[in-house]
C-alpha cells in the first residue's frame, strides 16, 4: 500500500489516487478515477483486474479499500464509490 504524496484534509488528486491503484493493481485492464465533485474529496473508481477472479464483490471492495486505506482514514478522500470487475 503506498500513502498519497500530500494527501490531507485537504483532498487529493485523481492523479495520485490512480498512481496508488496502478501500483496496487498492475495487472489491471481498467482503472480509472473520477472526481464527481471538483473537490478532490468525492471519487468514482472503476477497476477491472485478473486479480479480482473468483472474489466476491465484496471481497474485490475490500482490497480497492485497503489500497486507498491512508487517504480514507485520514479523511482526504470523503466518499469513494468503488466498480470493479474481474476479466472472467
Amino acid at each position: 500500500m503506498s500513502s498519497l504524496p500530500g494527501a490531507s484534509m485537504a483532498g487529493v488528486e485523481a492523479d495520485a489516487i490512480r498512481a496508488t491503484l496502478v501500483q496496487a493493481f498492475p495487472d489491471a485492464l481498467e482503472l480509472t478515477v473520477e472526481d464527481r465533485t471538483g473537490t478532490g474529496d468525492h471519487f468514482q473508481v472503476t477497476v477491472s483486474s485478473p486479480s479480482f477472479d473468483g472474489l466476491s464483490l465484496l471481497d474485490q471492495h475490500r482490497r480497492v479499500n485497503e489500497a486507498l486505506a491512508a487517504p480514507l482514514r485520514d479523511g482526504s478522500i470523503h466518499e469513494l464509490r468503488i466498480k470493479t470487475k474481474g476479466t472472467r
